[in-house]
């Protein structure tokens, strides 16, 4: 019955990506609760403080959420005498109820006085933490999990907010140079990694993440597979915020990054993330060279962005320039100078983009495929695919289908 319950919780938390812990106060070894941050930031006896405050949550029949210094929660489980063979205590967490955006990340860091040189450490922390969307329905789940543990009798709720610090805030210098150096080492070249992609260079970012994987980070998961989905996480956000700086427009980076997590939970291997990570980074730096309009006057970013968005309606330079009240030749003009292409060559080289994409990943039939950039004949449809690349739209997918053809055969 005892083992049932357990199995239950876990089951239960994996769905939700939760980190759980069964604690006993004699471990010698106390398991890293909180993804390993209070480890890389502070001294080990801050773990142990930590614990201790929870080994305080003794009263009958009472769950508790707790909030810690870092804003995060965690829901305790105080497991009762006769069935604390498997642990003392179970913790939930740590999680939140929505994501930390790198302004917040630099607002706490201000006001917990933590290492400012640590950025980059808690970004990825508060990267891979589950958000739980709903944290009443959640509750409920682990309300009605401790209720079936205590036997259905009543339960009492207590809510506990670590609101300062019960630890010295000096950070534990490294004792061997060759460690602090290896850590300066991979951050330099994460930091190169992220102009990269915001500059859109493919080749440039691939050696580097090649360079990067030859530094092997501590596990902050239990699980090597949530461990490794979590990296793509992380670096799928980093990304993103690499490629908004390269000027492109959010809603092509966010169609992109819900993409991306959503196919990260089908990640089951080393090698499946290998190649999730070299594809990513190839997404993210083309979209940087296909829609990055930095250094773009307003008017431009403009016109440019209503083509990429309306890739299926009308798009003379007519009704572009009445609809943003310029001057045609005024913005022909402009658009030239400040894209290196006339705004009809333009329009004609998204839609070719657009078609090749479907090209790429559906089996649309070409006609359909034509109206769907814009383009309603598709005679002139072909000579103009044929014109931009060099190749007609049936040759161009059969070339496709053989390039991931023999791309499947290699990993085989």
């Amino acid at each position: 019955m005892q083992i049932d319950f357990f199995e239950m919780v876990e089951k239960i938390a994996n769905c939700h990506n939760v980190n759980l812990i069964l604690v006993k106060e004699e471990m010698e070894n106390i398991p890293d609760f909180d993804l390993g941050i209070r480890k890389n930031l502070f001294s080990q006896g801050e773990k142990k403080r930590f614990l201790e405050t929870i080994g305080q949550l003794r009263k009958k029949n009472t769950i508790y959420y707790l909030i810690d210094y870092f804003e995060t929660e965690y829901c305790v489980m105080p497991v009762p005498e006769e069935a604390c063979e498997n642990g003392e205590f179970i913790i939930l967490g740590p999680y939140q109820n929505s994501m930390f955006e790198e302004s917040k990340i630099r607002e706490l860091i201000k006001t917990k006085t933590l290492p400012s040189e640590h950025l980059n450490e808690l970004i990825e922390y508060y990267n891979v933490i589950p958000v739980i969307s709903s944290l009443p329905q959640w509750k409920g789940i682990c309300l009605a999990l401790f209720r079936t543990l205590c036997d259905d009798e009543m339960i009492q709720t207590e809510y506990i907010s670590q609101t300062s610090p019960k630890f010295d805030l000096q950070l534990e210098s490294p004792t061997d140079d060759s460690t602090f150096k290896t850590v300066e080492e991979r951050y330099a070249f994460e930091g190169e990694l992220m102009k990269a992609v915001s500059n859109g260079d493919v080749e440039h970012a691939l050696k580097l993440k090649d360079v990067i994987g030859n530094y092997k980070l501590a596990r902050r998961h239990k699980d090597p597979i949530r461990d490794g989905r979590n990296a793509l996480i992380v670096s799928n956000t980093l990304f993103r915020k690499s490629a908004e700086r390269g000027g492109v427009n959010p809603v092509y980076l966010d169609a992109l990054s819900t993409q991306i997590a959503k196919r990260v939970e089908t990640i089951n291997n080393d090698q499946e993330m290998d190649w999730f990570m070299t594809d990513m980074l190839r997404k993210y730096c083309m979209l940087v060279r296909n829609y990055s309009l930095r250094g773009c006057s307003p008017v431009v970013q403009k016109v440019a962005n209503h083509i990429n968005l309306n890739i299926t309606k009308e798009l003379s330079l007519k009704y572009l320039s009445k609809g943003y009240s310029v001057n045609a030749s005024y913005l022909s003009t402009l658009f030239k100078k400040e894209m290196n292409i006339t705004v009809t060559d333009y329009i004609n080289q998204q839609r070719m983009r657009e078609a090749m994409t479907l090209l790429n990943y559906t089996n649309m039939q070409i006609q359909d495929i034509a109206s769907r950039c814009g383009i309603y004949d598709v005679n002139y449809f072909r000579k103009l695919f044929k014109k931009i690349t060099g190749m007609t739209p049936n040759v161009y997918a059969k070339e496709v289908r053989t390039h991931y053809h023999q791309l499947r055969m290699k990993e085989l």
